[in-house]
């Protein structure tokens, strides 16, 4: 038995070790992409300004998710000394991997351990894991309150409730309140057979509802009691329309009604003829098939069923799904493997081979493809212009309709970024002392002409905005990476001015 249990502990730090090394190789060499520039420029505010109640996009109110993400992310950034690709991306890489012990718990022995090497070998699972988002925290709640479920199915104590809702809570608190719904969803089935849920209609499971209601609601009430009185925007009522609202009457993203029959098989690659073959063998036989897979096929058809339901679709909203089509596709790999052991290594080579390949090309090619160029490169650029003429924290920045990501990368210890907002009517015509009167005018505050960078950005449209700052300014321009140099020309970008020596 020591032996048996040491292998298998063995064969745990293994995965846990190759999904370390898969998760964190090149993690901060790339540029910001996408939607986690919004919480690098929240997050970032909330650093430069103290105020961690009330969240700002570029200066403009923005409360669209619940504070605890943008919190986990300065906290982090405390911890490691300032914000920056890594504090930023640590906290969805760090995310419970709790799917080894779901299928511990729910099949025989191994059935979890196969479904961590497939989901840890899954492309676009770790691609979001390596993305600054709520989305795979929220697949990590959502597994961690299924899996405290599973742990007593039939425990009615007001500790297990109280743990389980709280769950259920704090990942609500990440993006929504989807992480109230699919846990629910995804339990329904087993409540709902032989009618389970009727020994949990009790006073205990109510107080603990309660109780989490309670601790859902701190943020909220700590925004309004603690923001600024003139915020204007309520948590609570974004919550809403984010999550009600846009479910029934969205407002965008709006994929047509077959988004995820696409979108699950191409997130699950490459073990998407596993789980579709073992989705097929329960179907087939299903009176045979364990009431626990039985489950599983239950609860990920209703948990595609609300995505599809849903008016608001995008490709990653199908990530939750991801975990338990893995855990079914394990399920079948691992009837497959006590069916023919013989077959056994050359599975392990399949995994080793999947993980190589992915270190290979979300760990060394794209960290590679966007080195040497872009937002990086051009805050090396105007560093190095700028502590020519004095200390990189004595300088002021203005940016004017920037890039979400550029905030991040220019920041330093002195006075905190000025935006110029899209609707603000500045002066696209003119000379550096005409802008300079503008802006002091406008924001109510001092800048030191010498002592001011502003940054703007391009596009194929508008490829010289405020050419005319280049009289007395240096201009540095964002430069290609390494993957526009091989494979297409840069049309857009950020360039910033930075004034010349007297």
């Amino acid at each position: 038995m020591t032996t048996v249990w040491k292998s298998e502990r063995g064969a745990l730090l293994l995965l846990l070790g190759v999904t370390a090394l898969l998760l964190l190789t090149g993690l901060g060499a790339r540029d910001l992409w996408g939607p986690e520039t919004r919480w690098a420029n929240i997050a970032l505010q909330m650093l430069q300004s103290g105020d961690y109640f009330d969240p700002y996009l570029k200066g403009t109110p923005y409360y669209d998710k619940p504070l605890p993400s943008y919190w986990l992310i300065t906290a982090t950034a405390h911890l490691m000394g300032g914000l920056g690709p890594w504090s930023l991306r640590l906290p969805s890489v760090i995310g419970a991997w709790l799917v080894y012990l779901l299928g511990e718990q729910l099949m025989r022995k191994g059935t979890g351990l196969i479904a961590g090497w497939m989901l840890a070998t899954t492309f676009y699972f770790l691609f979001w894991a390596r993305v600054a988002t709520a989305d795979v925290l929220t697949v990590c709640g959502v597994l961690a309150a299924v899996w405290w479920y599973w742990r007593g199915p039939e425990d009615t104590r007001l500790g297990r409730y109280t743990v389980f809702f709280l769950l259920l809570a704090v990942t609500s608190l990440f993006k929504g309140l989807i992480g109230f719904v699919l846990p629910g969803l995804v339990l329904l089935p087993h409540l709902l057979g032989e009618q389970r849920y009727k020994q949990h209609l009790n006073l205990r499971l109510v107080l603990a509802l309660l109780i989490a209601a309670g601790v859902y609601a701190v943020p909220f009430v700590l925004s309004h009691v603690y923001g600024a009185p003139t915020y204007g925007q309520s948590g609570l009522a974004l919550v809403f329309r984010e999550n009600v609202v846009r479910f029934f009457d969205p407002f965008d993203h709006m994929g047509p009604i077959y988004t995820y029959l696409i979108y699950l098989p191409a997130y699950t690659l490459p073990w998407l003829p596993c789980w579709l073959l073992g989705l097929r063998l329960a179907l087939r036989h299903w009176r045979q098939t364990p009431p626990n897979v039985r489950w599983l096929v239950w609860g990920l058809g209703l948990l595609f069923v609300f995505f599809t339901a849903s008016g608001s679709r995008r490709s990653y909203y199908v990530l939750p799904l991801v975990p338990f089509a893995q855990l079914l596709g394990a399920w079948w790999l691992s009837e497959r493997l006590q069916a023919r052991p013989a077959s056994r290594p050359r599975w392990y080579k399949g995994f080793a081979c999947a993980a190589v390949l992915m270190l290979l090309v979300i760990g060394v090619a794209y960290p590679w493809s966007n080195g040497n160029g872009g937002v990086t490169r051009l805050a090396e650029d105007v560093r190095t212009e700028a502590v020519k003429s004095a200390p990189w924290d004595e300088w002021q920045m203005v940016l004017v309709e920037v890039d979400n990501k550029v905030p991040m990368y220019l920041q330093n210890s002195g006075e905190p970024f000025y935006y110029v907002a899209e609707t603000q009517d500045f002066p696209r015509q003119g000379d550096s002392a005409a802008f300079m009167a503008w802006l002091q005018k406008t924001s109510g505050k001092a800048f030191d002409p010498q002592r001011t960078i502003i940054v703007t950005q391009y596009s194929k449209d508008d490829p010289t905005p405020l050419a005319y700052l280049g009289a007395d300014h240096q201009v540095i321009t964002t430069q290609p990476d390494n993957g526009e140099r091989l494979f297409q020309k840069r049309q857009d970008g950020n360039v910033a001015f930075v004034p010349l020596p007297e």
